[in-house]
């Protein structure tokens, strides 16, 4: 296949972009000018220089490309609206797209767990998305990919955990840690990411693993003999505005007609995979 990336030098782009070179497929990836790409292009990625708003002088180009995936995670006032021509400019083409939601978009589900078919209750930081996924949706030939919350490689969201253990620092959890998330492996992740591109299974896929454990039982994993500290929730939210409604998220999510579709199963979850992130994380280091 001939792939077209955004956010192939992201944590989940970049593994995305690894696993379908690695399988013999043509990969090209979007990246801005001052970033640095020497590892994509050291992989065999075709490099395009640019970011989401120049996408739509990109039209012409990205005819070519038999799937293009969406992974870049914008940041800043105009996120929204540069993601909406993402969005925009990639359905408008005839290639399969994969658009990264996130779980986030089921909201707090209490005791049942959200499938793929359960209606969205976005938590207010990403109450923007569900719009954006109607819209691949929309097309027919589209796939919308909601990751649990990722862990391993290099660490994104929990990387501050690995970083105090190593330095006999406390693990910080806002809350009481006694939610769950729901989660899944880097790799484990791409591999879906994979399949789907590979098979072009549209609709809406749920990318979560068996994890189940608290983040208190999480963070012990992480720390056997460090400390935990636990901080209030209206203090968090003075610092981390909206990101703290979806730190305490108690989610259980189910991927069971995902994994069905696309004969994907995770073989990791967060506790059993502790020594695999700590050499990870290592390594990301260097």
């Amino acid at each position: 296949m001939r792939v077209f990336m955004t956010g192939a030098t992201g944590y989940v782009g970049g593994a995305v972009a690894t696993r379908l070179i690695e399988r013999g497929h043509d990969v090209a990836a979007l990246v801005r000018p001052q970033t640095d790409s020497k590892s994509l292009r050291d992989r065999g990625a075709v490099i395009v220089a640019g970011d989401l708003g120049s996408l739509p002088d990109l039209g012409g180009t990205l005819t070519a490309y038999d799937v293009l995936i969406h992974a870049a995670q914008s940041h800043g006032r105009d996120a929204v609206a540069l993601d909406r021509i993402a969005v925009d400019v990639i359905t408008s083409l005839n290639g399969f797209v994969i658009y990264t939601s996130g779980v986030w978009v089921c909201g707090n589900t209490g005791d049942r767990a959200a499938d793929e078919s359960t209606p969205v209750n976005p938590l207010p930081l990403v109450a923007w998305r569900p719009p954006h996924e109607q819209r691949v949706l929309a097309s027919g030939r589209g796939a919308v990919i909601r990751p649990g919350c990722i862990y391993g490689g290099k660490q994104s969201l929990l990387a501050g955990w690995f970083a105090a253990a190593d330095q006999k620092r406390p693990l910080e959890i806002v809350g009481d840690g006694r939610n769950r998330w729901a989660m899944v492996n880097l790799h484990d992740l791409s591999d879906c990411y994979l399949r789907i591109a590979e098979s072009r299974t549209g609709g809406v896929l749920h990318a979560v693993d068996d994890t189940r454990a608290t983040l208190d039982e999480c963070a012990r994993a992480v720390a056997p003999e460090g400390r935990i500290e636990h901080v209030p929730v209206d203090q968090a939210r003075k610092n981390m505005g909206p990101l703290t409604d979806a730190l305490i998220a108690d989610q259980r999510v189910s991927s069971e007609a995902t994994k069905r579709v696309l004969g994907w199963k995770p073989s990791r979850t967060f506790t059993s995979s502790i020594d695999e992130q700590w050499r990870e994380w290592r390594a990301g280091r260097g």
